[in-house]
């Protein structure tokens, strides 16, 4: 999209084709590598704008990857969106803790909602071109029937965020052709995190 540039790190080749198709087809510039090490290497030399991460890999693992990206000054800001599969909860938990924006669970994600989660984040981070304006507001916690709508979208912590502790902001877009009709879901305005699916 616009010279946006993704590095996709997949040991299993046929998942990293796919996701790399498809942000092709979407207009990205894509990168790939098959492990930590290879995602390394071209992390030292290309500039990416954001790292898809898987976590189980041969040679080194997507935490060691993301330890190293976090510690390094050219790369720490750099959003990192983990793939994962069921059952590694605890490992999810880590790489969130370590600075991953945010996962994805591979066996229930499709292509498409990978570019999704993809420009989410970029838009999230201000990077790309928004597809339409939207609304960034902060529900008053004392009025109407706040406290129902968060625990309906499933928020842990009452409306913060609990990886970077910024109070979550509810994103407002325009739905095409109905005016003062808005998609919604909460958004972190302080690491980017999108709970539209948490």
């Amino acid at each position: 999209m616009h010279g946006l540039r993704i590095l996709v790190v997949e040991d299993t080749d046929l998942l990293r084709r796919m996701y790399k198709d498809r942000l092709i087809l979407d207009g990205y510039e894509v990168f790939d590598a098959p492990d930590g090490l290879a995602a390394l290497a071209v992390l030292r030399d290309q500039s990416v704008d954001l790292v898809l991460l898987d976590l189980i890999m041969p040679r080194m693992g997507g935490l060691q990857v993301l330890e190293a990206i976090k510690n390094d000054p050219r790369t720490s800001a750099l959003p990192v969106v983990i793939l994962t599969n069921l059952g590694e909860e605890e490992t999810i938990e880590q790489a969130m803790a370590l600075g991953a924006v945010d996962y994805l669970i591979k066996n229930e994600t499709r292509p498409a909602d990978v570019s999704e989660k993809v420009r989410l984040t970029l838009e999230a981070f201000g990077m790309g071109p928004a597809a339409t304006t939207a609304f960034r507001v902060f529900p008053d916690k004392t009025r109407g029937d706040i406290e129902g709508l968060i625990a309906d979208a499933g928020l842990k912590r009452k409306g913060w965020c609990p990886a970077c502790e910024h109070e979550l902001a509810l994103e407002l877009v325009p739905a095409e052709g109905r005016q003062g009709w808005y998609e919604a879901h909460f958004i972190c305005p302080g690491c980017g995190r999108d709970y539209a699916a948490q």
